[in-house]
């Protein structure tokens, strides 16, 4: 699974597959699994991001954010980034020099709730 989302005026390149977990898990020392439906709020906040439509369903999101935690939204931002290209630089040095949006913004990004549910469960 594949995105592309915009980081300041940088668009960024994003890939989730198997390999994710391990990026993630050797920067984090954690489970992206685990840390998804913690970052989340748990499944039912999963069901309710997949029904977010756009830009529209802002009020929908702003339910949402009390259950977020967006230090663990940016992790898995670097871990997408890295699986897309392996040479991406460690997390603190990379996050240090992008221009990275609030969660609000990225959540609306194209395909980027489809990356993070993806996290959890693909649909077949």
């Amino acid at each position: 699974m594949e995105a592309t989302i915009n980081l300041g005026d940088e668009k960024v390149r994003l890939k989730a597959n198997a390999i994710t977990a391990i990026h993630y898990k050797n920067q984090f020392k954690s489970d992206i699994l685990k840390d998804t439906l913690s970052a989340l709020g748990g499944i039912e906040s999963i069901v309710k991001l997949q029904s977010l439509e756009g830009a529209e369903d802002y009020e929908k999101l702003q339910v949402l954010l009390d259950d977020i935690d967006t230090v663990l939204i940016y992790q898995f931002v670097w871990a997408w980034a890295k699986t897309f290209d392996r040479n991406t630089k460690p997390f603190f040095e990379w996050i240090a020099n992008v221009d990275m949006p609030p969660v609000t913004e990225l959540l609306l990004e194209d395909g980027f709730v489809d990356l993070l549910v993806g996290n959890v469960y693909r649909k077949k």
